[in-house]
């Protein structure tokens, strides 16, 4: 194979060797670009898009840091123990809690005869603005419409 190459091309005149060495080098050329630069490119190219796209959603997450502080203070500064923000939310929800009981992490509480509305809005409340998640809840019907009894409530 070799060898007929090379009668191949010694048969060539001097200037069609020319132009075939020049033709080899043209496409040796588009070669390296069409197979190697022009993938590499694009890949560097796709590569530094992501990174542009990651690196906007960190400042986009570093600027709602703030916001996320402050909610989690919120939730934290609303009266201190589980107990005394149920205490004081029930007292400004106008709910009367006849017996509470700590039992590790949670809260089992009693209440008093509530309106239905009314429960809901404060069990609202607590979820909502102090963080805290209703477990269990065992309710009855009161005497009369709309008032329900809380025989027991967990919260933690």
């Amino acid at each position: 194979m070799k060898q007929q190459f090379l009668s191949w091309w010694t048969g060539l005149q001097q200037r069609e060797q020319r132009l075939v060495a020049g033709a080899a080098v043209v496409v040796v050329i588009g070669l390296f670009y069409w197979l190697l630069w022009q993938p590499l490119h694009q890949a560097k190219q796709t590569q530094q898009q992501k990174l542009q796209t990651a690196q906007r959603q960190l400042s986009q997450l570093q600027q709602l840091i703030p916001q996320l502080k402050a909610a989690g203070a919120a939730t934290a500064r609303s009266g201190g123990s589980l107990a005394q923000i149920i205490s004081n939310s029930a007292r400004s929800g106008g709910i009367k809690v006849s017996r509470m009981q700590p039992q590790n992490e949670q809260l089992t509480l009693v209440l008093e005869d509530v309106s239905f509305e009314q429960l809901l809005s404060w069990l609202h409340a607590l979820q909502y603005q102090h963080g805290i998640k209703l477990v269990n809840v065992d309710l009855a019907t009161a005497d009369k419409p709309g008032i329900v009894r809380v025989r027991r409530m967990v919260v933690e």
